[in-house]
């Protein structure tokens, strides 16, 4: 898979969960906008991706359908009809504010495709405290 019309930045992504449909901004994305819907379902293990080829595993926590309305996309279920951190998702899918909020005038717009706003789970990492990078220093000193 190429990331550039170039080719100059070729990379190949290693076996693993699915990847999401497009790129995020950040691997710690909590939401990402697909404009063009996705087969992706929630409570699937899938893998985010930068475009420049890292990548993150995460859960997929909700996949909310979504209306293009002229005030800018609103869930298709009014029961789910709180307020979205809009600015973060315009960011974490990396779309500017104003074309996530004015996207039916985008014209990349298809009036034929479900939107869909992803949002993601990310599992805790423990990071190593210096008590255990002492003792598996001091393991894989003993094995020797």
């Amino acid at each position: 898979m190429s990331c550039c019309s170039g080719g100059y930045c070729q990379f190949k992504f290693p076996e693993g969960p699915p990847l999401v449909d497009n790129a995020v901004a950040s691997l710690n994305a909590n939401y990402q906008f697909l404009p063009y819907g996705t087969l992706l379902q929630a409570g699937e293990t899938v893998r985010i991706w930068m475009q420049s080829g890292k990548a993150k595993v995460v859960l997929l926590e909700e996949k909310i359908p979504l209306k293009i309305t002229d005030t800018g996309p609103k869930p298709l279920d009014e029961q789910n009809i709180e307020e979205f951190p809009w600015q973060l998702i315009a960011m974490d899918s990396g779309f500017s504010y104003e074309d996530l909020m004015d996207w039916k005038n985008h014209p990349l717009y298809s009036p034929d495709e479900t939107a869909v706003l992803l949002r993601f789970n990310h599992p805790i990492e423990v990071k190593p405290t210096l008590k255990m990078i002492l003792l598996n220093w001091l393991y894989k000193l003993r094995n020797l």
